[in-house]
Protein backbone atom coordinates (compact mmCIF):
# COMPACT_ATOMS: atom_id res chain seq x y z
CA UNK A 1 0.00 0.00 0.00
CA UNK A 2 2.80 2.47 1.11
CA UNK A 3 4.45 1.55 -2.61
CA UNK A 4 1.29 2.63 -4.57
CA UNK A 5 1.01 5.72 -2.53
CA UNK A 6 4.27 6.44 -3.20
CA UNK A 7 4.42 5.70 -7.19
CA UNK A 8 0.85 8.39 -6.98
CA UNK A 9 3.00 11.46 -5.42
CA UNK A 10 5.91 10.33 -7.99
CA UNK A 11 3.01 10.46 -11.39
CA UNK A 12 1.53 13.66 -9.35
CA UNK A 13 4.81 15.48 -8.91
CA UNK A 14 5.65 14.41 -12.33
CA UNK A 15 2.69 15.63 -14.10
CA UNK A 16 2.87 19.46 -11.77
CA UNK A 17 6.22 19.32 -13.17
CA UNK A 18 5.29 18.79 -16.91
CA UNK A 19 2.67 21.23 -16.38
CA UNK A 20 4.92 24.19 -14.72
CA UNK A 21 7.47 23.83 -17.64
CA UNK A 22 4.50 24.05 -20.36
CA UNK A 23 2.73 26.96 -18.97
CA UNK A 24 6.40 28.49 -18.44
CA UNK A 25 6.51 28.08 -21.90
CA UNK A 26 4.09 29.43 -23.04
CA UNK A 27 4.29 32.27 -21.46
CA UNK A 28 7.95 32.74 -22.79
CA UNK A 29 7.31 32.36 -26.22
CA UNK A 30 3.66 32.70 -27.63
CA UNK A 31 2.33 36.47 -27.17
CA UNK A 32 -1.93 37.34 -26.96
CA UNK A 33 -0.79 39.86 -30.33
CA UNK A 34 0.58 38.89 -33.56
CA UNK A 35 3.99 40.75 -34.28
CA UNK A 36 3.18 40.68 -38.24
CA UNK A 37 0.05 42.96 -38.97
CA UNK A 38 0.47 42.28 -42.64
CA UNK A 39 -2.12 41.39 -44.77
CA UNK A 40 -0.95 38.64 -47.34
CA UNK A 41 -2.43 39.54 -50.99
CA UNK A 42 -1.97 37.07 -53.21
CA UNK A 43 -2.71 38.56 -56.03
CA UNK A 44 -1.65 38.06 -60.06
CA UNK A 45 1.42 40.66 -59.37
CA UNK A 46 2.47 38.77 -55.84
CA UNK A 47 2.64 35.54 -58.10
CA UNK A 48 4.90 37.06 -60.81
CA UNK A 49 6.99 38.99 -57.86
CA UNK A 50 7.51 35.37 -56.73
CA UNK A 51 8.05 33.68 -60.04
CA UNK A 52 10.78 36.18 -60.21
CA UNK A 53 12.38 35.02 -57.05
CA UNK A 54 12.21 31.76 -57.72
CA UNK A 55 13.84 32.68 -61.71
CA UNK A 56 16.61 34.41 -59.68
CA UNK A 57 17.18 31.73 -57.42
CA UNK A 58 17.56 29.40 -60.36
CA UNK A 59 19.44 31.59 -62.49
CA UNK A 60 22.34 31.89 -60.01
CA UNK A 61 22.67 27.87 -59.05
CA UNK A 62 22.73 27.42 -62.99
CA UNK A 63 25.94 29.91 -63.17
CA UNK A 64 29.54 29.05 -63.79
CA UNK A 65 30.71 26.49 -61.42
CA UNK A 66 33.66 28.91 -60.55
CA UNK A 67 30.98 31.79 -59.41
CA UNK A 68 29.78 32.19 -56.25
CA UNK A 69 26.00 31.64 -55.81
CA UNK A 70 24.64 35.30 -55.72
CA UNK A 71 21.03 35.57 -54.04
CA UNK A 72 19.17 38.81 -54.91
CA UNK A 73 15.81 39.62 -53.47
CA UNK A 74 13.47 43.01 -53.34
CA UNK A 75 10.73 43.55 -50.55
CA UNK A 76 8.26 42.44 -53.31
CA UNK A 77 9.26 39.68 -53.70
CA UNK A 78 10.50 38.35 -50.47
CA UNK A 79 6.82 39.72 -49.54
CA UNK A 80 5.36 38.19 -52.35
CA UNK A 81 6.51 34.49 -50.99
CA UNK A 82 5.22 35.49 -47.91
CA UNK A 83 1.72 35.56 -49.28
CA UNK A 84 1.77 32.96 -51.02
CA UNK A 85 2.82 30.63 -47.83
CA UNK A 86 0.31 32.12 -45.94
CA UNK A 87 -2.13 30.91 -48.61
CA UNK A 88 -0.36 27.35 -47.77
CA UNK A 89 -0.46 27.89 -43.59
CA UNK A 90 -3.44 29.51 -42.53
CA UNK A 91 -3.14 32.43 -40.24
CA UNK A 92 0.75 32.51 -40.75
CA UNK A 93 1.83 35.97 -41.38
CA UNK A 94 5.58 36.84 -42.93
CA UNK A 95 7.15 40.47 -43.40
CA UNK A 96 10.22 41.34 -44.52
CA UNK A 97 11.89 44.82 -42.99
CA UNK A 98 14.95 46.69 -44.45
CA UNK A 99 16.02 49.50 -41.93
CA UNK A 100 19.30 51.51 -41.45
CA UNK A 101 20.37 48.96 -39.09
CA UNK A 102 19.80 45.70 -41.64
CA UNK A 103 17.08 43.15 -42.59
CA UNK A 104 14.29 42.20 -39.92
CA UNK A 105 12.25 39.71 -40.65
CA UNK A 106 8.73 39.13 -38.95
CA UNK A 107 6.99 35.88 -38.45
CA UNK A 108 3.29 35.33 -37.16
CA UNK A 109 1.72 31.19 -36.83
CA UNK A 110 -1.19 31.18 -34.58
CA UNK A 111 -1.50 29.16 -31.77
CA UNK A 112 -4.77 27.18 -29.99
CA UNK A 113 -4.49 25.64 -27.08
CA UNK A 114 -5.24 25.76 -22.76
CA UNK A 115 -4.38 29.63 -22.33
CA UNK A 116 -7.43 30.50 -25.37
CA UNK A 117 -6.03 32.29 -28.74
CA UNK A 118 -2.29 32.79 -28.65
CA UNK A 119 0.78 34.09 -31.53
CA UNK A 120 4.29 32.30 -31.76
CA UNK A 121 5.87 35.75 -32.69
CA UNK A 122 9.42 35.20 -34.00
CA UNK A 123 11.70 37.94 -35.45
CA UNK A 124 15.38 37.77 -36.33
CA UNK A 125 17.79 41.20 -37.79
CA UNK A 126 20.79 40.22 -39.86
CA UNK A 127 22.59 43.09 -39.73
CA UNK A 128 25.13 43.57 -43.14
CA UNK A 129 28.43 42.21 -43.01
CA UNK A 130 31.73 41.32 -45.81
CA UNK A 131 32.39 37.73 -44.05
CA UNK A 132 30.27 35.40 -42.21
CA UNK A 133 26.87 35.81 -41.32
CA UNK A 134 26.03 37.85 -38.99
CA UNK A 135 22.53 38.12 -36.90
CA UNK A 136 22.32 40.72 -34.29
CA UNK A 137 19.15 39.29 -32.31
CA UNK A 138 16.16 36.31 -32.75
CA UNK A 139 13.13 36.69 -30.44
CA UNK A 140 10.98 34.15 -30.06
CA UNK A 141 8.23 35.30 -27.94
CA UNK A 142 9.46 36.69 -25.00
CA UNK A 143 12.53 35.27 -25.29
CA UNK A 144 15.76 36.96 -26.95
CA UNK A 145 18.21 35.11 -28.18
CA UNK A 146 21.58 37.28 -28.78
CA UNK A 147 23.06 36.65 -32.40
CA UNK A 148 26.05 34.45 -31.58
CA UNK A 149 24.30 31.95 -29.67
CA UNK A 150 21.45 31.82 -32.12
CA UNK A 151 24.16 30.60 -35.00
CA UNK A 152 25.32 28.43 -32.14
CA UNK A 153 21.98 26.79 -31.92
CA UNK A 154 22.10 26.33 -36.22
CA UNK A 155 25.73 24.96 -36.11
CA UNK A 156 24.90 22.38 -33.48
CA UNK A 157 21.44 21.31 -35.46
CA UNK A 158 23.41 21.22 -38.96
CA UNK A 159 26.07 19.08 -37.23
CA UNK A 160 23.09 16.61 -35.70
CA UNK A 161 21.66 16.49 -39.55
CA UNK A 162 24.72 15.98 -41.39
CA UNK A 163 27.91 15.29 -39.43
CA UNK A 164 29.85 17.02 -37.24
CA UNK A 165 31.39 20.22 -38.79
CA UNK A 166 28.74 20.73 -41.06
CA UNK A 167 27.18 23.01 -39.04
CA UNK A 168 30.60 25.34 -39.39
CA UNK A 169 30.92 25.01 -43.08
CA UNK A 170 27.68 26.03 -43.98
CA UNK A 171 27.69 29.02 -42.16
CA UNK A 172 31.16 30.00 -43.42
CA UNK A 173 30.04 29.81 -47.02
CA UNK A 174 28.52 32.90 -46.25
CA UNK A 175 30.55 35.62 -48.05
CA UNK A 176 29.00 38.72 -47.59
CA UNK A 177 24.84 40.19 -46.94
CA UNK A 178 24.34 43.42 -48.55
CA UNK A 179 21.54 45.39 -48.47
CA UNK A 180 20.29 48.61 -50.31
CA UNK A 181 17.33 50.56 -49.54
CA UNK A 182 15.02 48.20 -51.35
CA UNK A 183 16.99 44.98 -51.62
CA UNK A 184 19.20 42.77 -49.90
CA UNK A 185 22.10 40.37 -51.66
CA UNK A 186 23.39 37.55 -50.30
CA UNK A 187 26.87 35.90 -51.31
CA UNK A 188 27.53 32.37 -50.79
CA UNK A 189 31.26 30.34 -51.73
CA UNK A 190 29.61 27.57 -53.90
CA UNK A 191 29.72 24.34 -52.25
CA UNK A 192 32.68 22.25 -54.34
CA UNK A 193 29.85 19.86 -57.14
CA UNK A 194 27.29 21.73 -56.28
CA UNK A 195 24.69 21.89 -59.30
CA UNK A 196 20.71 22.14 -59.13
CA UNK A 197 20.83 18.45 -60.23
CA UNK A 198 22.28 17.70 -57.27
CA UNK A 199 20.34 19.86 -55.22
CA UNK A 200 17.01 17.99 -57.16
CA UNK A 201 18.74 14.64 -56.46
CA UNK A 202 19.33 15.22 -52.61
CA UNK A 203 15.95 16.63 -51.71
CA UNK A 204 14.28 13.53 -53.58
CA UNK A 205 16.50 11.09 -51.79
CA UNK A 206 15.38 12.67 -48.64
CA UNK A 207 11.95 12.67 -49.42
CA UNK A 208 11.59 9.15 -50.88
CA UNK A 209 13.61 8.35 -47.53
CA UNK A 210 11.26 9.59 -45.24
CA UNK A 211 7.98 9.26 -47.52
CA UNK A 212 8.34 6.37 -50.03
CA UNK A 213 8.96 2.59 -49.33
CA UNK A 214 9.79 -0.40 -51.73
CA UNK A 215 6.25 -1.25 -50.96
CA UNK A 216 4.85 1.24 -52.10
CA UNK A 217 6.83 2.24 -55.37
CA UNK A 218 5.81 -1.82 -56.19
CA UNK A 219 2.62 -0.85 -55.97
CA UNK A 220 2.70 2.00 -58.30
CA UNK A 221 4.83 0.07 -60.56
CA UNK A 222 1.67 -2.74 -60.82
CA UNK A 223 -0.93 -0.14 -61.57
CA UNK A 224 0.99 1.84 -64.04
CA UNK A 225 1.55 -1.36 -66.01
CA UNK A 226 -2.03 -1.87 -65.91
CA UNK A 227 -2.63 1.86 -67.37
CA UNK A 228 0.24 1.84 -69.28
CA UNK A 229 -1.61 -1.41 -70.98
CA UNK A 230 -4.92 0.54 -71.43
CA UNK A 231 -3.95 3.42 -73.01
CA UNK A 232 -2.21 1.46 -76.02
CA UNK A 233 -5.15 -0.41 -76.45
CA UNK A 234 -7.52 2.96 -76.17
CA UNK A 235 -5.34 5.65 -76.97
CA UNK A 236 -8.52 8.22 -76.61
CA UNK A 237 -10.34 7.84 -73.45
CA UNK A 238 -11.86 9.57 -70.73
CA UNK A 239 -10.03 10.12 -67.19
CA UNK A 240 -12.80 8.51 -65.33
CA UNK A 241 -12.46 5.01 -67.76
CA UNK A 242 -8.92 4.73 -65.91
CA UNK A 243 -10.34 5.53 -62.85
CA UNK A 244 -13.31 2.43 -63.66
CA UNK A 245 -10.48 -0.03 -64.14
CA UNK A 246 -7.70 0.55 -61.94
CA UNK A 247 -9.97 0.88 -58.40
CA UNK A 248 -11.62 -1.89 -59.63
CA UNK A 249 -8.95 -4.03 -59.23
CA UNK A 250 -7.84 -2.14 -56.07
CA UNK A 251 -11.23 -3.50 -54.98
CA UNK A 252 -9.61 -6.81 -55.67
CA UNK A 253 -6.33 -6.30 -54.39
CA UNK A 254 -7.72 -4.93 -51.20
CA UNK A 255 -9.73 -8.54 -50.61
CA UNK A 256 -6.87 -10.36 -50.60
CA UNK A 257 -5.24 -8.58 -47.06
CA UNK A 258 -8.92 -8.81 -45.27
CA UNK A 259 -6.38 -8.81 -41.76
CA UNK A 260 -5.36 -5.19 -43.52
CA UNK A 261 -7.80 -2.70 -42.34
CA UNK A 262 -5.34 -0.18 -43.63
CA UNK A 263 -4.73 -1.94 -47.47
CA UNK A 264 -7.37 0.26 -48.82
CA UNK A 265 -5.53 3.39 -48.34
CA UNK A 266 -2.24 1.76 -49.42
CA UNK A 267 -4.18 0.74 -52.90
CA UNK A 268 -5.99 3.80 -53.56
CA UNK A 269 -2.77 6.06 -53.39
CA UNK A 270 -0.68 3.91 -55.32
CA UNK A 271 -3.87 4.05 -58.31
CA UNK A 272 -3.84 7.56 -57.90
CA UNK A 273 0.41 8.10 -58.18
CA UNK A 274 0.36 5.64 -60.84
CA UNK A 275 -1.78 7.97 -63.04
CA UNK A 276 0.65 10.53 -62.23
CA UNK A 277 3.48 9.07 -63.31
CA UNK A 278 2.31 7.70 -66.74
CA UNK A 279 0.21 11.29 -67.02
CA UNK A 280 2.37 13.81 -65.78
CA UNK A 281 5.55 15.65 -66.48
CA UNK A 282 9.34 14.42 -66.02
CA UNK A 283 9.29 16.18 -62.36
CA UNK A 284 6.47 14.54 -60.86
CA UNK A 285 7.32 11.19 -62.53
CA UNK A 286 10.25 11.49 -60.93
CA UNK A 287 8.83 12.58 -57.15
CA UNK A 288 5.93 9.69 -57.59
CA UNK A 289 8.20 7.07 -58.44
CA UNK A 290 11.06 7.35 -61.56
CA UNK A 291 11.06 8.97 -65.20
CA UNK A 292 9.16 6.59 -67.19
CA UNK A 293 8.94 8.54 -70.34
CA UNK A 294 11.36 10.35 -72.33
CA UNK A 295 11.17 13.84 -73.57
CA UNK A 296 10.45 12.61 -77.36
CA UNK A 297 7.45 10.41 -76.48
CA UNK A 298 4.21 12.14 -75.61
CA UNK A 299 1.89 10.98 -72.39
CA UNK A 300 -1.37 9.22 -73.74
CA UNK A 301 -4.79 11.49 -74.24
CA UNK A 302 -6.77 11.38 -71.80
CA UNK A 303 -9.39 13.92 -71.21
CA UNK A 304 -11.97 15.27 -68.44
CA UNK A 305 -15.01 16.88 -69.70
CA UNK A 306 -13.01 16.48 -73.16
CA UNK A 307 -10.60 18.41 -72.10
CA UNK A 308 -6.68 16.81 -71.39
CA UNK A 309 -5.75 20.05 -69.62
CA UNK A 310 -8.80 19.20 -67.42
CA UNK A 311 -7.42 15.70 -66.73
CA UNK A 312 -4.24 17.36 -65.76
CA UNK A 313 -5.21 19.82 -63.44
CA UNK A 314 -7.10 16.51 -61.77
CA UNK A 315 -4.41 14.51 -61.58
CA UNK A 316 -1.80 16.74 -60.36
CA UNK A 317 -3.97 18.31 -57.81
CA UNK A 318 -4.60 14.66 -56.57
CA UNK A 319 -1.06 13.99 -56.63
CA UNK A 320 -0.05 16.97 -55.14
CA UNK A 321 -2.61 16.15 -51.99
CA UNK A 322 -0.97 12.89 -51.67
CA UNK A 323 2.64 14.14 -51.66
CA UNK A 324 1.91 16.85 -49.48
CA UNK A 325 -1.60 18.34 -48.31
CA UNK A 326 -4.74 19.72 -49.42
CA UNK A 327 -3.86 23.43 -49.03
CA UNK A 328 -0.36 23.11 -51.06
CA UNK A 329 -2.34 21.71 -53.57
CA UNK A 330 -5.25 24.03 -53.62
CA UNK A 331 -2.89 26.64 -53.48
CA UNK A 332 -0.25 25.52 -56.13
CA UNK A 333 -4.13 25.80 -58.52
CA UNK A 334 -5.00 29.23 -57.64
CA UNK A 335 -0.81 30.11 -58.19
CA UNK A 336 -1.16 28.78 -61.76
CA UNK A 337 -4.09 30.50 -62.70
CA UNK A 338 -2.82 34.11 -61.59
CA UNK A 339 0.36 33.42 -63.70
CA UNK A 340 -1.97 32.78 -66.55
CA UNK A 341 -3.84 36.04 -66.29
CA UNK A 342 -0.60 37.71 -66.92
CA UNK A 343 0.58 39.01 -70.23
CA UNK A 344 1.40 35.66 -72.64
CA UNK A 345 -0.73 33.60 -70.29
CA UNK A 346 -3.92 31.75 -71.32
CA UNK A 347 -5.83 33.79 -68.09
CA UNK A 348 -7.86 33.16 -65.36
CA UNK A 349 -9.89 29.67 -65.39
CA UNK A 350 -12.59 29.11 -62.97
CA UNK A 351 -12.95 25.69 -65.34
CA UNK A 352 -9.18 24.72 -64.39
CA UNK A 353 -10.23 25.24 -60.72
CA UNK A 354 -12.56 23.00 -60.39
CA UNK A 355 -10.91 20.60 -62.25
CA UNK A 356 -8.19 21.56 -59.71
CA UNK A 357 -10.92 21.35 -56.97
CA UNK A 358 -12.49 17.96 -57.68
CA UNK A 359 -8.73 16.32 -58.07
CA UNK A 360 -8.43 17.18 -54.33
CA UNK A 361 -11.51 15.91 -53.26
CA UNK A 362 -11.11 12.84 -55.09
CA UNK A 363 -7.71 12.07 -53.17
CA UNK A 364 -9.12 12.95 -50.28
CA UNK A 365 -12.28 10.93 -50.49
CA UNK A 366 -9.47 7.76 -51.46
CA UNK A 367 -7.68 8.15 -48.54
CA UNK A 368 -9.41 9.91 -46.03
CA UNK A 369 -9.91 6.93 -44.05
CA UNK A 370 -10.41 3.09 -44.36
CA UNK A 371 -14.31 3.92 -44.60
CA UNK A 372 -13.94 6.25 -47.37
CA UNK A 373 -11.54 4.39 -49.49
CA UNK A 374 -13.75 1.17 -49.26
CA UNK A 375 -16.78 3.12 -50.17
CA UNK A 376 -14.81 4.74 -53.62
CA UNK A 377 -13.63 1.41 -54.57
CA UNK A 378 -17.40 0.06 -54.26
CA UNK A 379 -18.66 3.13 -56.13
CA UNK A 380 -16.76 2.00 -59.18
CA UNK A 381 -17.46 -2.17 -59.10
CA UNK A 382 -21.44 -1.01 -58.55
CA UNK A 383 -21.54 -0.03 -62.59
CA UNK A 384 -19.76 1.77 -65.27
CA UNK A 385 -19.52 5.41 -64.09
CA UNK A 386 -19.82 8.74 -66.81
CA UNK A 387 -17.70 11.72 -66.52
CA UNK A 388 -20.83 13.66 -64.78
CA UNK A 389 -20.57 11.68 -61.80
CA UNK A 390 -17.35 12.17 -61.31
CA UNK A 391 -16.60 15.90 -62.96
CA UNK A 392 -19.63 17.97 -62.65
CA UNK A 393 -20.96 20.49 -65.14
CA UNK A 394 -18.27 23.36 -66.20
CA UNK A 395 -21.25 25.44 -67.60
CA UNK A 396 -21.05 29.20 -67.23
CA UNK A 397 -17.73 29.20 -65.33
CA UNK A 398 -15.55 32.06 -66.76
CA UNK A 399 -12.06 31.57 -68.32
CA UNK A 400 -9.60 33.32 -70.13
CA UNK A 401 -9.76 36.27 -67.64
CA UNK A 402 -6.57 38.50 -68.38
CA UNK A 403 -5.06 39.95 -65.05
CA UNK A 404 -6.56 43.85 -65.55
CA UNK A 405 -10.36 42.10 -65.70
CA UNK A 406 -9.46 39.45 -63.01
CA UNK A 407 -8.11 42.49 -60.69
CA UNK A 408 -10.74 44.51 -61.56
CA UNK A 409 -13.66 42.19 -60.44
CA UNK A 410 -11.96 39.82 -58.20
CA UNK A 411 -9.42 41.78 -56.90
CA UNK A 412 -7.25 39.18 -55.23
CA UNK A 413 -7.95 35.10 -54.47
CA UNK A 414 -9.20 36.77 -50.56
CA UNK A 415 -11.64 38.83 -51.45
CA UNK A 416 -15.47 38.22 -50.81
CA UNK A 417 -16.07 38.23 -55.10
CA UNK A 418 -13.47 35.83 -55.26
CA UNK A 419 -14.19 33.12 -52.33
CA UNK A 420 -17.99 33.02 -53.98
CA UNK A 421 -17.03 31.87 -57.04
CA UNK A 422 -15.34 29.32 -55.20
CA UNK A 423 -18.38 27.99 -53.33
CA UNK A 424 -20.07 28.09 -56.25
CA UNK A 425 -17.77 25.38 -57.66
CA UNK A 426 -17.91 23.98 -53.94
CA UNK A 427 -21.69 23.72 -54.54
CA UNK A 428 -21.96 21.65 -57.68
CA UNK A 429 -18.97 19.30 -56.84
CA UNK A 430 -21.15 19.00 -53.17
CA UNK A 431 -24.10 18.13 -55.57
CA UNK A 432 -22.40 14.83 -57.03
CA UNK A 433 -23.65 11.91 -54.70
CA UNK A 434 -19.64 10.69 -54.80
CA UNK A 435 -18.76 13.90 -53.13
CA UNK A 436 -20.72 13.29 -50.24
CA UNK A 437 -19.53 10.00 -49.08
CA UNK A 438 -17.83 10.94 -45.54
CA UNK A 439 -19.62 14.13 -44.91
Amino acid sequence: MQAVKHLIRQLLTLMLVMLTLTLLGAWLLLDRQPLSQAKPLLNAAAMMHSQKLINNLHQSIQSSADQPLVFAANLEELNSAFALASRTLPGFHGEALIGDSGLSVLLTMPVSGLWGDAYLNTQFDIVPANGPLTIRQVRIGSLNLPGKMALALVERVADQLWGAGSGAALLANVRSVTLQPNTVTVELQRPEGFSLGQLKQSGLSIYKAWFSSPEQRADIEFYYQLALGYSKANPDSSLVAYLQLLFRQAHTRTALYPEDPQRVIRENQAVLLALAQLLGGKNLQMLVNEVKRTDDIKPPKVTLGRRTDLQQHFIYSAAIHLLGNQSISATVGEAKELLDSTGGGSGFSFVDLLADRAGIRFARLATKNATTAQTLQEFFMAQDRQELEVFPSKARLPEGIPQALFEEKFKSVNSVDYQQMVNEIDRRLNALPLYQIGD
